[in-house]
């Protein structure tokens, strides 16, 4: 069921470009203070949800659309997504980073 859920969501990966980008053009619209309590906010939510979790539920995966970023791999446990934002900010950033 995963794998054929993925793949719709695959095909669909041109328009959710399009709604991601415009989601991230509107959320620089909000300022720094709303922008930094809503991060608080989700961030506090993702740390209950992680002490909440047991192994078995960390070693629940699916298979998520790969064509959607390069950090998606074919199966993926939640273990997996939840260490997923800081690989990919790590990989923004060295592409951000200037080196002498």
């Amino acid at each position: 069921m995963s794998r054929g859920f993925a793949r719709a969501l695959d095909a669909a990966a041109v328009p959710f470009d399009v709604v991601n980008y415009l989601g991230s053009c509107g959320g620089g619209l909000l300022g720094p203070r709303w922008m930094t309590w809503w991060f608080d906010r989700i961030i506090a939510s993702l740390h209950r949800s992680l002490d909440r979790a047991s192994e078995a539920d960390l070693g629940r995966g699916m298979h998520p659309p790969t064509r959607w970023d390069p950090f998606f791999a074919p199966y993926m446990t939640l273990a997996d997504v939840y260490r997923y934002p800081a690989r990919h900010f790590a990989f923004h950033q060295r592409q951000l980073t200037f080196t002498a």
